[in-house]
C-alpha cells in the first residue's frame, strides 16, 4: 500500500490557496463580464465570439473548481475548516491567528498543517511515497 507524502501534500495545499483559489474565483466571476457584439449563435472562427465562448467555458470551469473546494471544505472536520478559512479567505496572518485562537505560533503552524493535510486529502491533492 502507498504511503502519503504528508510534506509534500500540505506543501500542495498551500499552494493551491496562495496561487489558484483566488485566480479561480476572479475566472469564476470573469465568465459574468462578457461583452461582446456579435448576436447570439453566430459562429466566427477566430473572432470575437470565439474569445468570449472559451473564456465563457474556462469560468464555467472555475466555477466547478471553486464547488469543488466548497465541497471539500464542507467535509472537513469543523476546526480546521475554521482556521483554513481564517487563513485564506478571511487573509489573516498567522500572528492574527495566534492572537484570535489564544495559542502559539508553533501550534498553530501545526494546527495549519493538519488543516492543509486534511483538505489536500480530501480535494485530492495527496502525494504518495
Amino acid at each position: 500500500m502507498l504511503a502519503i507524502d504528508e510534506k509534500a501534500t500540505i506543501k500542495n495545499a498551500r499552494n493551491f490557496f496562495r496561487n489558484d483559489l483566488e485566480k479561480y474565483q476572479a475566472l469564476s466571476l470573469s465568465r459574468y463580464t462578457i461583452q461582446s457584439g456579435m448576436p447570439a449563435g453566430v459562429a466566427v472562427s477566430g473572432g470575437l465570439l470565439d474569445q468570449a465562448e472559451r473564456k465563457q467555458i474556462a469560468g464555467v470551469d472555475a466555477v466547478a473548481t471553486v464547488d469543488q473546494v466548497r465541497d471539500a471544505m464542507d467535509k472537513m472536520q469543523a476546526d480546521n475548516r475554521k482556521l483554513l478559512e481564517l487563513k485564506y479567505f478571511s487573509r489573516l496572518s498567522i500572528l492574527d491567528l495566534c492572537e484570535r485562537l489564544g495559542y502559539g505560533h508553533s501550534t498553530v503552524a501545526t494546527k495549519l498543517n493538519q488543516a492543509l493535510l486534511e483538505f489536500g486529502l480530501i480535494f485530492g491533492l495527496a502525494v504518495f511515497k
